[in-house]
């Protein structure tokens, strides 16, 4: 063997490494692209699903929006609906006013004015609320005199009695 046919084996050997490098890349080059092929495809579907769903959730939110636009158009109406009435309630508030200040309503309470003053005086109480007898109520600071019923007004143990408002006003007559 010669320098060239050993340069021409080397060359040979180095070429065939060559070649069984550039296979090896090939096929993991091809596997590589077998898999991103895979990958492609299942983003592709997922992407077509979420798609899917994003137009069925745009088709429900325009659904909601429809009927949300039937209950304003709805509320319009009540509220005008609620503004007539208002009015009406009004002209009805000030007729009702007119109809007391008026002639009407003088006449009413003086009506009501003489039942009960028949009432109260025939004593058979009218108005529901039993008439109380005229009692005399000493006031503060006032002195028992002659004649009077001594601890009248006392509390138990010599305390002095709890009073009413009406009782407060001193010597006045309480009904």
């Amino acid at each position: 063997m010669n320098t060239v046919q050993l340069a021409a084996l080397i060359a040979a050997v180095f070429f065939a490494a060559g070649v069984c490098v550039a296979a090896y890349a090939l096929i993991k080059l091809a596997r590589l692209l077998t898999e991103a092929t895979r990958v492609l495809s299942g983003t592709r579907e997922q992407t077509d699903l979420l798609v899917r769903q994003a137009q069925a959730a745009i088709d429900r939110t325009n659904q909601q929006l429809d009927r949300t636009d039937a209950i304003t158009a709805n509320m319009n109406e009540v509220s005008a609906s609620v503004a007539e009435l208002t009015e009406h309630v009004s002209a009805l508030a000030g007729l009702g006013r007119a109809l007391a200040a008026g002639p009407v309503g003088k006449v009413a309470a003086v009506a009501y004015g003489v039942r009960h003053a028949v009432g109260v005086r025939r004593g058979d109480g009218v108005t529901g609320v039993a008439a109380a007898p005229a009692v005399s109520v000493p006031g503060p600071g006032s002195v028992p005199g002659p004649g009077s019923v001594p601890g009248a007004g006392d509390g138990a143990a010599g305390r002095p009695a709890l009073r009413t408002g009406a009782s407060r006003m001193a010597g006045r007559t309480v009904r």
